[in-house]
């Protein structure tokens, strides 16, 4: 049996920094407080890019791209205020959701909720509720979204008073 090659000290230490990385990701918990309906809700995507972090939720038996309704939740560290975030966003749905309709339901500084409805390439018609509220350690988003076709007018105002209702914790 030969003996174990001693480890290099640059790259063990760079694989357990890549493993704790990739494990302190996976386990951070949510901000949102929000009380979800019993449905058991599954992470299908996560996903960093530059200082915005999200994480897709989507309903039992749906995926990040086959879906009928999901949850997003992200965080953008750096930005204080929802109107660090919202001009991206916005630029997202002119590029990938046309024609596309927004309306403010709450206008706070540091707090804002909307509802848009588009026609999105990869999607089809949806319809969301998103939330951006500013914290001292960033934006915090959470949205709900859901197809067109499949929101009733009950299940449209119980996502309305969950979205109002969630808190960071």
């Amino acid at each position: 049996m030969k003996p174990a090659k001693p480890c290099r000290i640059k790259p063990c230490l760079t694989a357990a920094l890549l493993l704790l990385t990739f494990s302190a990701t996976a386990q951070t918990p949510e901000r949102w407080d929000i009380p979800l309906d019993p449905r058991d809700w599954k992470l299908v995507a996560e996903r960093q890019e530059g200082r915005l972090t999200e994480r897709v939720y989507a309903a039992p038996g749906e995926s990040e791209y086959f879906w009928n309704e999901k949850l997003t939740i992200g965080h953008q560290r750096l930005a204080f205020s929802p109107d660090d975030y919202l001009p991206a966003f916005l630029d997202f749905l002119s590029e990938n959701c046309r024609p596309y309709k927004v309306t403010p339901i709450k206008q706070e500084a540091s707090d804002v909720l909307l509802q848009w409805e588009g026609d999105c390439r990869i999607t089809g018609s949806q319809f969301e509720y998103r939330r951006i509220v500013a914290a001292k350690d960033g934006v915090h988003i959470i949205a709900y979204a859901a197809k067109t076709n499949r929101l009733s007018e009950p299940k449209r105002e119980a996502w309305l008073a969950m979205m109002r209702d969630a808190k960071l914790k």
